[in-house]
């Protein structure tokens, strides 16, 4: 059976105390989950109010305005909103994200390529608008750059960008943008051949900029809003040439697949009413879309800023100072299982011109939606959403709002981090408390079991009968050691009864076995000839051992009594074993064997009674002599070790049964035959141990090393 102290039961139960932090941690997440659920529906709120503002306002989806549902398969161009004017310089770096949010376009929007199917050439643009201008970036791909050589007077043999305009007076105008070498570009008014210019003067109202890259170039360029405005039409294409010899056109590449120049694509430029709407319903944190019924973005408001994440973390940190210890403390255990908001992430998708999320889909069908979807990068978790704009029961487009859950993980974090801080705070306390109290117990316990064990020494008899610790405690230990005492006092009256019972026996017995023993006399010398008679030998043997029984018991009786008030002395245990083993020879001179004896030449100074420990070394070779084999002698030896005199009696003879060392000491035990003439009751090596245990000693047996004979061995502390 595995034992277990009542400190790791208490620990155990201390353990069961985790449970608070794991329920707390349950309620936390609800917590964010009810949390999320409410930001989603403020979200919700807030699309369904500035919707409310759009309602009914169609003239913001109209051509004038924000320019009509565009069609990509004509090549309908979305201009997005600037936040600064750009400088000409074919760098990319004042274009921001927009640089990576172009519209790509490769071999189907082929317009021209008269040798195969086949194309290394493919670009990628965007358009933006900043006041009264329209910008133009294109990243083309091409393996071999072709530039303007002025020696000719064709624009059409060197790598150039065409822009085709319809103006809203159905209008055509060409215009050819080349490139001597990097830098600033040239830009003429093409014939309709697009192989030589209308005149020879430039056209400084369109500036562009050449840039050569890795794997192509670059090409910025800035015309006037003006060109565009209205029903305009517009179309960009790229023109390659990679034969520098003949200077042959290979490939041409437009942003528009028809071949006819009045499906030219429109300009969809952001309607600047539905930017003052939006930037006046702008919240900080929070993104805000406007899209047509083609799921096409007519505005964009708004970034998921950080900011307000940041300053809520901040103003979070009003705290006790005990607790925010713990948070420090604690702050390397926070960063493993808490996974903080992360400050910077990509929010905005690759193409900000079109949504396509489950969510839109459902939101034009007329119904108010939301959603969570993880950002571009997936560092966090956005809440959107949606709410249709109408125009009577027409659906003119919705609005999405953007939030990212930020805050909300935030919060969850300080709740998880001041729950940990407050969970560890109070397991410390209630554990230090539970501990000290099961320290407590168990020591009380322990000083109680010790007392209870000491109170009866190892042959049964009591030591004290009170004294116990905790009698007036008023809890379970304190009626325990109560009952403890009141046992001991109990079994004390009953062991005085018991050692009084041999004087008793003696008193009482001697009176009958002397008249029995004076009969028997009177009727031998009355009748000699029943003198005579075994049967009055056997009853004479019988009185004569009742007698030696009663005398034993008596001995053992008295001589406890004679060891608690005997006087000690100190003598030299050398001369006196020695004079007593040379009058013990001369007291059994029938045991011939003889007794070798060995005793050290200097002094061994005892504290004691030299008449009981005579009486003890009278009782140990006695019981020598009476199991030692015939022609053996006994052996007898007094040595000194470690402040101990040590007096060792052995003889050959009979072995001691296993399990006998200890219990031969004990009253009542002896293992002499039945039938013999002396009667022993046991008691001599009884009172060898009692003799050697008031001296503070110890005695024992065991069988020798040969295995033919026994060693008695008795240890007494010198002076």
């Amino acid at each position: 059976m595995i034992r277990v102290s009542i400190r790791y039961k208490l620990l155990l139960v201390i353990l069961t105390l985790l449970l608070i932090p794991w329920m707390g941690y349950q309620y936390v997440r609800e917590m964010k989950s009810f949390a999320l659920q409410g930001q989603e529906e403020a979200l919700l709120l807030t699309a369904g109010a500035i919707a409310t503002v759009l309602h009914d306002r169609p003239e913001l989806f109209s051509p004038e305005k924000s320019g009509p549902a565009v069609d990509s398969e004509i090549g309908d161009l979305q201009v997005m909103r600037l936040d600064h004017p750009l400088t000409m310089d074919g760098k990319l770096d004042d274009w921001g994200q927009l640089a990576q949010n172009t519209g790509h376009y490769s071999v189907p929007r082929l317009l021209k390529n008269p040798d195969n199917n086949e194309s290394d050439l493919s670009f990628n643009h965007v358009l933006g608008s900043w006041g009264r201008y329209l910008y133009a970036l294109f990243i083309v791909q091409d393996d071999v750059v072709t530039y303007r050589d002025t020696s000719y007077r064709r624009l059409d043999n060197s790598d150039h960008l065409r822009i085709y305009l319809r103006d809203e007076n159905d209008k055509m105008t060409r215009y050819a943008v080349v490139a001597a070498k990097p830098g600033r570009m040239d830009v003429y008014a093409m014939d309709e051949d697009w192989r030589y210019p209308l005149t020879g003067d430039p056209i400084y109202s369109i500036v562009s900029y050449f840039r050569r890259l890795d794997n192509g170039y670059a090409i910025e360029l800035r015309m006037p809003g003006s060109m565009v405005s209205g029903d305009a039409r517009l179309a960009i294409a790229i023109a390659d040439v990679d034969d520098t010899k003949e200077r042959k056109l290979k490939t041409v590449l437009g942003t528009s697949a028809a071949k006819n120049t009045t499906d030219l694509g429109r300009v969809l430029i952001p309607s600047p009413e539905i930017d003052r709407i939006l930037h006046g319903l702008d919240k900080p944190g929070t993104r805000i879309w406007i899209i047509d019924q083609n799921k096409y973005v007519r505005a964009l408001v708004g970034d998921l800023s950080t900011s307000q994440y940041e300053a809520s973390k901040l103003s979070g940190s009003n705290m006790k100072t005990l607790q925010l210890w713990m948070n420090k403390l604690l702050d390397p255990i926070f960063r493993l299982i808490l996974n903080p908001p992360v400050a910077e992430f990509k929010d905005l998708p690759d193409d900000t011109r079109e949504r396509n999320e489950a969510v839109i889909y459902q939101v034009l069908e007329g119904k108010p939606a939301t959603d969570r979807r993880p950002s571009i990068d997936k560092k966090a978790e956005l809440l959107m959403a949606a709410h249709p704009i109408f125009n009577n029961d027409k659906i003119m487009g919705a609005v999405i709002v953007e939030r990212s859950s930020n805050n909300v993980v935030a919060l969850q974090n300080q709740l998880l981090q001041n729950l940990i801080a407050v969970t560890v705070i109070v397991f410390a306390l209630v554990g230090a408390a539970l501990m000290t109290f099961a320290w407590r117990l168990t020591r009380r316990i322990r000083r109680l079991s010790k007392a209870s064990g000491h109170a009866i020494n190892p042959e049964g008899r009591l030591r004290v009968e009170h004294g116990l610790p905790d009698t007036k405690a008023g809890d379970e230990i304190g009626d325990l050691s109560r009952s403890i005492s009141d046992m001991l006092t109990r079994l004390a009256h009953y062991t005085r009864y018991l050692e009084r019972m041999p004087d008793t026996l003696a008193h009482e017995l001697n009176n009958p076995l002397n008249v029995v023993n004076s009969s028997l006399e009177n009727l031998g010398t009355q009748h000699p000839d029943i003198a005579q008679s075994k049967y009055m030998s056997r009853a004479r043997n019988g009185v004569n051992r009742l007698g030696s029984l009663l005398a034993s018991l008596t001995e053992a009786g008295n001589l406890e009594e004679a060891l608690e008030t005997e006087h000690h002395e100190k003598f030299n245990l050398n001369k006196m074993l020695a004079m007593f083993i040379e009058g013990y020879q001369e007291s059994h001179p029938k045991f011939k064997q003889g007794f070798i004896t060995q005793l050290p030449e200097h002094q061994v100074i005892l504290e004691g009674s030299p008449d009981h420990i005579a009486q003890m070394m009278d009782k140990l070779l006695d019981n020598a002599m009476d199991f030692c084999v015939p022609d053996q002698p006994v052996s007898f030896s007094l040595s000194v070790w470690q402040n101990q005199a040590i007096i060792k009696v052995m003889n050959i003879g009979r072995t001691l049964p296993e399990g006998m060392e200890e219990r031969l000491f004990d009253p009542m035990i002896s293992l002499r035959r039945t039938g013999e003439s002396r009667s022993h009751l046991g008691m001599g090596l009884h009172i060898v141990r009692l003799i050697a245990n008031a001296h503070g000693g110890t005695a024992g047996a065991r069988n020798n090393e040969a295995g033919n004979g026994v060693v008695f061995e008795i240890r007494l502390p010198l002076a």
